[in-house]
């Protein structure tokens, strides 16, 4: 082939490839049905995990509110406790030092079911302090058991549990 020829040819293959530019519809089908599948499968991956993000949130907030109620007694001097009434809780004061009696409310009522949907709190009685712990001015859980402490927080429409462990010394941990 001359080169005057070989630019033609090269010529109307470009101009024949020019309306063909994108994908067909069976590939963008493809594409499609690929990615709804991997939605498909991955759906329930995602609802464990924002299931597990609001329990663990419900129990570092608790967590949290029990360790003030201990900084509050130490620093302040006095004994200071949780109170909880349903899923709904509130740090209190005695108003002796030496015995739980006509407590004081420190803070309003936290409800964990509206700021963490689903999660629930259980064995902690109704309107007494949760499971013992009261602390004392030096911080320590005031049981005379030396039980250490367990307040479980749980999801209402699943079978997690988290446990918040208060010891005698007064450490609040979570397992």
């Amino acid at each position: 082939m001359t080169r005057k020829c070989l630019e033609l040819h090269q010529a109307s293959q470009i101009s024949r490839n020019r309306g063909r530019g994108g994908f067909s519809a069976a590939e963008f089908l493809v594409v499609l049905s690929v990615l709804a599948l991997l939605a498909i499968v991955s759906l329930p991956i995602f609802a464990a995990t924002f299931k597990n993000a609001r329990l663990s949130g419900a129990v570092l907030q608790l967590a949290s509110d029990i360790r003030y109620a201990r900084s509050l007694a130490v620093s302040k001097g006095g004994l200071y406790g949780v109170c909880t009434l349903g899923n709904t809780y509130r740090i209190e004061k005695s108003a002796t030092d030496t015995t739980w009696s006509s407590p004081t409310n420190i803070t309003n009522w936290q409800d964990l079911s509206t700021q963490f949907v689903g999660v629930t709190i259980q064995n902690m009685g109704n309107g007494d302090p949760i499971g013992g712990p009261i602390f004392n001015a030096i911080g320590a859980s005031v049981d005379s058991a030396n039980i250490v402490r367990s307040v479980n927080i749980t999801l209402a429409d699943d079978s997690a549990t988290k446990v918040i462990q208060v010891n005698p010394a007064g450490n609040v941990k979570i397992p």
